[in-house]
């Protein structure tokens, strides 16, 4: 790679008021009892998250439980969503399918609710195999024809296709195509994208939480994540960014243990459970997923009254294995 000799030009800052880095917070969709959208939670979810992320995803990954909706129920949700950002930040509107034309059927409806952004998975086969490299680029350069939005790649292999390195820095060169979400924790891809990618001038890229200090230390665009979880990540953002290396080291240690911790119980049931915790009420994940047994919901209590982030002081290691490991 030359130094991104080739880089495609910038975005025109005049199409998008707000670039697309730092602390990207992803909308839990919250339910009533009966299965409905709770629009009055999501409505207070976006208030949460709008007084320190800089941009907010509404309906764009598994954690947003996109797939369980009906069309009107996501249609809704993307509507209501950004409408309530009111373009206090950055807004990225869920758009992923198997197809071209209701890709582009999505990305119209974000478009038609004021987003700036649209993320779209790199979508498996109609029978849950991977898309090989030519057929992701014939997929995307369909969709990179005739966007009306600029596109967030969404590349999750847990439930999408897995391309090779090359073949991602490939669609990061499409037109439209201005940021690379990137889920899969693995750190030399990492550094090899933000130098392909980012630093190359090609499509900011964007990690989650985990990865998310080492990521920025990389010159890497930022991370995505639910709440509150993008509490966390927020603090380590302007501890990275004041020069605070050893301060965002701290905050990123809670990483190591929540949610992961409570990961079998799924994330986006263990983030609603957290936000309860901490006063944001989104109520529990889609039927028929259980919500956390009574101990392992304690215990996350626990450890979210003890790691910090209510004070803002995050806890020293020792006291984190405790909370982590539930022991007195």
């Amino acid at each position: 790679m030359d130094d991104g000799e080739d880089a495609k030009p910038k975005l025109d800052e005049s199409a998008v008021t707000h670039p697309l880095t730092g602390v990207v917070g992803a909308c839990l969709t919250p339910f009533d009892g009966e299965g409905a959208i709770d629009f009055d939670a999501l409505a207070a979810e976006v208030e949460f998250m709008a007084s320190h992320v800089d941009a907010i995803a509404v309906g764009g990954v598994e954690a947003s439980e996109y797939r369980l909706l009906t069309e009107q129920q996501r249609s809704d949700l993307i509507r209501i969503g950004i409408e309530s950002v009111d373009r206090r930040v950055a807004t990225v509107s869920g758009a992923s399918s198997g197809t071209v034309s209701d890709v582009l059927r999505w990305i119209e409806c974000g478009a038609d609710a004021g987003a700036e952004y649209a993320q779209v998975l790199m979508p498996r086969n109609a029978w849950g195999g991977l898309l090989g490299p030519a057929e992701l680029l014939d997929f995307f350069t369909a969709i990179d024809a005739a966007t009306p939005l600029p596109i967030v790649l969404y590349h999750n292999p847990s439930t999408g296709s897995d391309p090779d390195i090359g073949t991602l820095v490939e669609l990061s060169r499409l037109d439209q195509v201005v940021a690379y979400k990137e889920s899969s924790r693995d750190i030399s891809k990492i550094s090899r994208l933000i130098h392909e990618m980012d630093l190359a001038g090609h499509a900011a890229y964007l990690a989650t939480m985990q990865p998310m200090l080492i990521t920025l230390l990389l010159g890497g665009s930022g991370a995505t994540m639910p709440p509150p979880g993008t509490v966390i990540a927020a603090r380590i953002r302007d501890a990275a960014a004041s020069g605070d290396v050893d301060g965002a080291i701290q905050w990123q240690r809670l990483f190591a243990f929540f949610p992961g911790v409570w990961g079998s119980h799924g994330l986006a049931n263990v983030m609603k459970a957290a936000s309860r915790h901490l006063g944001l009420d989104l109520g529990f994940s889609h039927h028929p997923v259980a919500k956390l047994p009574e101990e392992a919901d304690r215990r996350l209590g626990e450890f979210l009254r003890g790691c910090g982030i209510v004070e803002g002081i995050p806890a020293g290691e020792s006291e984190l294995l405790r909370l982590a490991r539930g022991t007195d």
